[in-house]
């Protein structure tokens, strides 16, 4: 794939190009200039129906383990299930959305439970239902709910970090505040973060500590500090835990060629630093899943189908 081939795919995406790069600010995470892993795309089916993947997550269904994507705002929900070895999509349905916008970012699962970001800062949680692939769906189990303090107007923040220290903006906002587009949740959390999310209109990775109570277990709240920046405004588009191990991984969109990197350190983000490991996917990349030597990259084209890439990898660390 050459740069220039990439930029007019960029460009008929319709995406507005992100603002310049600021300087880093103090704190920021160290990025090492080379990277020691080598990947290579291996057979892997092309795309999926699924409109303007956006997430992805690694759920267990039936026995087996899918990649669940979603596509993002006008999408009611759409989610596909993957198989991780062909690339098929082998179900696709409607994620029940409750009271709220549909602009469906970040996916995570813990403990069998399948969470989802939008970009304004809102949260749900669905559990499967049915006995199969092929014959299951979603229950909406909680939300939408802010992940803190709505603080943030609606408006499109056209990928530019909010003027204040607001982090969540209201419940049908598309694209608005800090704009996220990524969530990641470890197996075995630990520390003050339960988890991360990624906004894309700063380019940080943000905490979200644990709150939860008797009415409401699982739920999450967004921190503005600690956080550690990741990249430019407009370019990280998501973040995934590698589903064997506590490895945690960012995926860039087109504007920073689709690149992936590793967060090393991530349980404290005050000294924790970006380790790059390639330039990989097709067209817009937006969704990421990592699992033992392979990585995924799904690709928002915005509309049907959606792009799909596997890459196979040597020395991801375990």
């Amino acid at each position: 794939m050459t740069r220039a081939w990439l930029l007019a795919v960029v460009a008929a995406c319709k995406h507005d190009a992100p603002p310049p790069a600021a300087s880093p600010p103090a704190g920021s995470a160290a990025v090492a200039a080379v990277s020691t892993v080598s990947c290579a795309a291996v057979p892997f089916a092309v795309s999926t129906p699924v409109p303007e993947a956006s997430g992805a997550a690694w759920l267990a269904v039936a026995g087996k383990t899918v990649v669940v994507t979603m596509g993002d705002s006008d999408r009611d929900g759409a989610y596909g299930l993957i198989d991780p070895e062909s690339g098929d999509t082998l179900e696709t349905g409607k994620l029940p959305l409750g009271d709220a916008g549909d602009d469906l970012e970040g996916l995570a699962v813990r403990d069998g439970v399948l969470y989802g970001l939008t970009s304004a800062g809102w949260m749900r949680a669905w559990k499967r239902t049915g006995t199969g692939i092929g014959s299951g769906g979603f229950d909406l189990v909680d939300g939408p709910y802010p992940l803190g303090p709505v603080d943030l107007p609606d408006k499109s923040s056209h990928d530019r970090p909010p003027k204040t220290d607001g982090m969540v903006c209201g419940a049908r906002g598309v694209n608005c505040g800090r704009n996220y587009e990524g969530l990641c949740l470890p197996a075995h959390p630990s520390g003050a973060c339960a988890g991360y999310a990624v906004a894309k209109a700063d380019g940080h990775l943000y905490c979200l500590a644990d709150a939860g109570d008797a009415d409401h277990p699982g739920r999450f709240a967004v921190r503005r500090e600690p956080a550690l920046e990741l990249g430019r405004p407009g370019a990280i588009a998501d973040c995934a835990f590698a589903a064997d191990t506590d490895e945690l991984y960012v995926g860039a969109n087109g504007f920073a060629l689709n690149a992936v990197s590793r967060v090393v350190g991530w349980r404290d983000l005050a000294t924790a630093h970006v380790e790059p490991i390639g330039d990989l996917g097709l067209g817009f990349c937006e969704g990421l899943a990592v699992r033992g030597d392979d990585i995924y990259r799904f690709s928002d084209l915005g509309g049907a189908p959606s792009l799909t890439t596997k890459f196979r990898c040597t020395s991801l660390p375990r």
